[in-house]
């Protein structure tokens, strides 16, 4: 069986998401991310250290093999129609992953920081930042490559409206980025580049 290196970027954008969204459905998350008293958010990370600390992990990991993933698609570009919109996503992607891991390192090491709304807002407002754009450049490099186009549209429209949530609320649950790179992934792991309109 000839696996194709878009076959493995789909696979690997599965694995990251999933991984992502392992870490948003635990237990642990779901009983502290929704809470809105400081004292019963730490409370309950208190209370499960190890699962708080196993889902930042995850966390982490999921987003880091989910760019992996996504920077895979650029050395598959052929004809170099998409492949520079490939790797200036990737680098944006890439560059989110570093305020992000330092979040995650934050909430991880200090719960009572996290809990209490005393870690620096913008270490996790220029991680949506950087992602988003890198999301929608990711877009519109889909839009280009031998994908369906309305995969690409998918991405570009998901990703604005994001955008527009983050403006409004100073705020996005990463959860959305995750879903929109999972349904891609799944896409470009089923469909052959040669077949696709």
């Amino acid at each position: 069986m000839n696996v194709g290196l878009n076959q493995v970027s789909g696979a690997v954008m599965i694995l990251g998401s999933v991984l992502f969204l392992v870490a948003a459905f635990m237990p642990i998350s779901a009983r502290v991310f929704p809470e809105a008293s400081p004292a019963k958010k730490l409370e309950r990370i208190t209370d499960s250290p190890r699962a708080w600390i196993a889902s930042q992990v995850l966390f982490g990991v999921g987003s880091l093999v989910t760019v992996i993933g996504i920077g895979l698609l650029a050395p598959d570009d052929r004809d170099g129609s998409f492949a520079w919109l490939m790797l200036t996503s990737t680098a944006l992607l890439t560059l989110g992953l570093v305020p992000w891991l330092g979040h995650l390192y934050a909430r991880a090491a200090n719960p009572a920081a996290f809990a209490e709304g005393r870690l620096p807002a913008w270490l996790f407002l220029l991680y949506a930042a950087l992602t988003e754009i890198g999301l929608a450049i990711f877009g519109v490099a889909l839009v280009f490559s031998p994908y369906p186009d309305w995969l690409g549209w998918v991405v570009i429209v998901g990703t604005a409206l994001l955008i527009v949530v983050t403006i409004v609320l100073r705020d996005m649950p990463p959860f959305f980025f995750h879903v929109i790179t999972l349904l891609a992934g799944v896409v470009i792991l089923l469909t052959s580049p040669s077949l696709a309109p």
